[in-house]
């Protein structure tokens, strides 16, 4: 990676990121209060029949969670009318911001679109009115995608008691939380956008913040930034300016770039967005963002810049990251290619300095991950590290700097042969720190190996001309010509039969 830019530290969003759609519940007697005039008040929201705020949809936001615009309410008493002719659902939040809109509204209208009838009546909170809302195409549109009409919704502006309502649970919850239904639900929306655009580059794309409300603090000035992306074939827009189905199709058929903002927000009505996201070197980004890319597979990647750095610099900088990370991902794809871990028992890293293998339970100063790439069924396994190393594995070769397997896999792992010997490479307890072995006549279940994904790779060296030459290998099965391009895969390539990656 260029020392102009660099990787923003990435959040640990396990347990965050929850598999299909939340529950929704029939709620009856349930009170909703909203804000006074002038909306400074917190003491707003839904209160059930006992006069309990239902926390369930009120708004947080930070991790660990804090209510966002609400206080605790537990006492909440009063008449009001209610709706017992139709059937109503509750839709979220609506305000005048492109990014909320999207994680307050259309977290919760998610029900609404899959379950809902045309007669279904929609309660939204909002200090707009029905008529300041369809006042703004993209909420128009935004709405319009979700099948809500404007006769449909209900904003209430004096407290109102229903006798039975629907409450959906929030399927995205600001830095907090997120299910994997919400980025389908949202993909479904975009089916209905990008038939209506009309925006047909392809290509890098870089989203424009120039005169922004609030200061996108890039490291230079923006319009020249601008100006030397244009110079380098990227299409330089500005949101504000166009359509919603517009901002959906660029992030369904481009690598996009541009400041972190709102608009980034739109990734997650693609599948497998792709992007770098510039961030303020002094903050960090929101865990909202990574979220939202682990429940679509976005490959977004967040990255910081020095101060006063040169447009033309930083635009050259940008580009070849965007195109380097389009072009590995191919051969990433292509390879199959990942870090090798343990089943069960920690990761296995290469011990630089040691020149050897072990199986630990966690990376310490001076390892590197250990690499597999698999091309027809067998696989290649070496040392992530641009200079490539010697290294060995017990009982199995001296030292080197690939070693080809045979690969088995199976649901519940991964497990590597010896194509000469047919011995199996098995991973031994972390704790006994020992070398991996290649010596077993089989291997059970736990000592399995599994991959882990290849994210936002920068490769160098002798391990690029590597991944390169395997890359031509798995395309053309001609192993001499896979060793004109990297010498030193020969002794790796004796044992492997060019048959079988045809």
């Amino acid at each position: 990676m260029s020392d102009y830019i660099k990787d923003c530290i990435k959040y640990d969003i396990s347990g965050s990121v929850l598999e299909g759609f939340p529950e929704a519940f029939e709620r009856r007697n349930v009170l909703y209060v909203p804000r006074r005039k002038g909306g400074l008040d917190k003491d707003f929201g839904l209160f059930d029949e006992t006069g309990r705020q239902i926390l369930g949809n009120a708004l947080f936001s930070s991790y660990p969670p804090v209510l966002k615009t609400q206080a605790l309410t537990t006492q909440k008493k009063g008449e009001a009318a209610s709706y017992q002719d139709r059937p109503v659902v509750y839709g979220g939040c609506i305000g005048d911001h492109y990014g909320h809109f999207i994680t307050e509204c259309l977290n919760t209208l998610w029900y609404f679109s899959r379950e809902c009838s045309p007669e279904t009546l929609v309660l939204f909170h909002s200090d707009m009115t029905v008529e300041e809302i369809f006042s703004r195409p993209w909420m128009v549109d935004l709405l319009r995608y979700a099948g809500v009409r404007k006769e449909q919704i209900i904003i209430p502006r004096v407290a109102l008691r229903f006798s039975s309502i629907t409450i959906p649970g929030q399927a995205f919850s600001e830095d907090g939380f997120v299910y994997t239904g919400y980025a389908k639900y949202l993909k479904a929306l975009s089916l209905k956008a990008v038939q209506e655009s009309s925006f047909d580059f392809q290509g890098m794309v870089y989203l424009s913040r120039a005169n922004p409300l609030y200061d996108s603090r890039l490291p230079c000035n923006e319009e020249d930034l601008c100006a030397e992306l244009s110079g380098r074939g990227v299409k330089v827009v500005r949101p504000e300016d166009l359509s919603v189905a517009d901002q959906i199709k660029i992030f369904n058929a481009n690598i996009v770039i541009g400041p972190i903002g709102s608009a980034f927000h739109t990734s997650i009505f693609a599948g497998g967005a792709k992007g770098i996201a510039i961030c303020p070197q002094e903050r960090p980004i929101a865990r909202s963002y990574e979220l939202m890319d682990a429940a679509h597979d976005a490959e977004i990647r967040y990255v910081y810049s020095e101060d006063k750095v040169d447009p033309s610099t930083l635009a050259e900088v940008l580009v070849n990251a965007a195109g380097l990370q389009a072009y590995w991902k191919k051969i990433i794809e292509k390879l199959r290619l990942g870090f090798l871990e343990r089943k069960n028992r920690g990761n296995i890293f290469f011990v630089g300095h040691e020149n050897i293998l072990f199986s630990r339970d966690a990376k310490e100063s001076g390892d590197y991950d250990v690499l597999v790439a698999t091309v027809g069924n067998r696989s290649f396994i070496f040392a992530n590290q641009p200079s490539l190393p010697p290294f060995f594995i017990e009982k199995e070769l001296s030292e080197t700097r690939v070693i080809s397997y045979l690969r088995f896999e199976e649901e519940s792992g991964i497990g590597f042969q010896n194509p000469v010997n047919k011995k199996w490479l098995k991973a031994i307890p972390s704790e006994l720190k020992k070398h991996l072995h290649c010596d077993a006549d089989h291997v059970n279940d736990w000592e399995l190996f599994r991959l882990k994904s290849v994210e936002h790779p920068d490769f160098s060296g002798d391990l690029k001309v590597l991944l390169e030459a395997l890359s031509y290998l798995s395309d053309t099965g001609d192993v001499a010509g896979c060793l004109t391009i990297a010498p030193f895969l020969e002794d790796a390539l004796q044992r492997f039969e060019s048959s079988d990656c045809q």
